[in-house]
């Protein structure tokens, strides 16, 4: 049988958008403001930061990851485990092994680094040494760390452990779900801004502004402006803050904030302006 066929019909097609009038529209941004938490194993955020529920690790097993910081310092006199020597300087190369030799850190470590260790066993050796010509040298200090979660091992929150002080260590129980207990919470804020998305109106940036920190203690900076127009798809960075929180010594329920303003003119017509703000609060509680 003859089965009547339809003649192909063509796309619908669209009329383009009018392209915008440089000497009639005015540009228009977008502020940003990124807030990251860069330890606690990758369980904290800026939506999630809490004093810790313990302040010493017992689950009788090894962690699944311990975090610690370099400080510097020497070998207590009634050290628990054995240490030798001290380590003061403001770089240090560090390298720590597992007892199953897994290489849990081994790099150049300047003071105040938080290290995230991953692959914790029973125990761990830490060698820290001077750098020559970006290379291990002479070794300043030497430790064994026991890494079970007991109390002979004193995993404690802010234990210092020669020139290691110990800031998270992270759990798993036995619903399988991980809990880090963090004595400080590495806070940076990156700040940035950008055309909305969809504009192609170039802007001049003419001032730009941060407020950072506590709610009740802002402070405020002006950064520098950019020497080039803002183009589409570009995104200018202005600058980063980072703040470290001790969350052994929060009083009570603290908010943070963190906001940007930014001003531009449109770079074909400086009569006309553009404006954005955005902001990031948390809670410490």
């Amino acid at each position: 049988p003859n089965v009547p066929t339809r003649a192909p019909t063509s796309a619908p097609t669209r009329t383009p958008l009018p392209t915008p009038d440089p000497e009639l529209t005015a540009c228009a941004l977008q502020s940003i403001v990124n807030c990251n938490v860069q330890n606690g194993g990758g369980l904290l955020d800026c939506d999630n930061i809490a004093p810790p529920s313990r302040s010493i690790c017992l689950s009788g097993a090894p962690p699944r990851e311990l975090e610690f910081i370099y400080r510097g310092g020497s070998c207590p006199g009634d050290a628990t485990f054995p240490c030798q020597g001290q380590a003061n300087r403001n770089q240090v190369w560090i390298t720590i092994i597992s007892s199953n030799q897994n290489i849990l850190w081994n790099r150049i470590t300047p003071r105040d680094t938080f290290m995230d260790l991953r692959g914790v066993d029973e125990s761990m050796t830490v060698e820290i040494s001077t750098i020559v010509n970006g290379r291990v040298g002479t070794r300043l200090q030497f430790m064994e760390i026991s890494t079970l979660c007991i109390a002979q091992a004193n995993l404690r929150l802010k234990e210092f452990f020669g020139a290691l002080q110990l800031a998270e260590f992270t759990t798993v129980g036995n619903d399988g779900i991980a809990s880090a207990n963090a004595a400080f919470a590495k806070v940076v804020v990156t700040y940035a801004v950008q055309l909305v998305a969809g504009t192609s109106i170039r802007a001049r940036i003419i001032q730009a502004t941060s407020s950072s920190g506590l709610v009740s203690d802002q402070v405020v900076e002006t950064y520098p402006l950019p020497g080039e127009l803002l183009q589409p798809r570009d995104t200018y960075v202005f600058g980063e803050q980072e703040r470290i929180i001790d969350l052994t010594e929060t009083n009570g329920d603290e908010r943070f904030s963190y906001s940007l303003d930014v001003l531009a003119i449109s770079a074909s017509s400086p009569a006309l302006t553009c404006a954005s703000s955005e902001s990031v609060f948390f809670d410490v509680s």
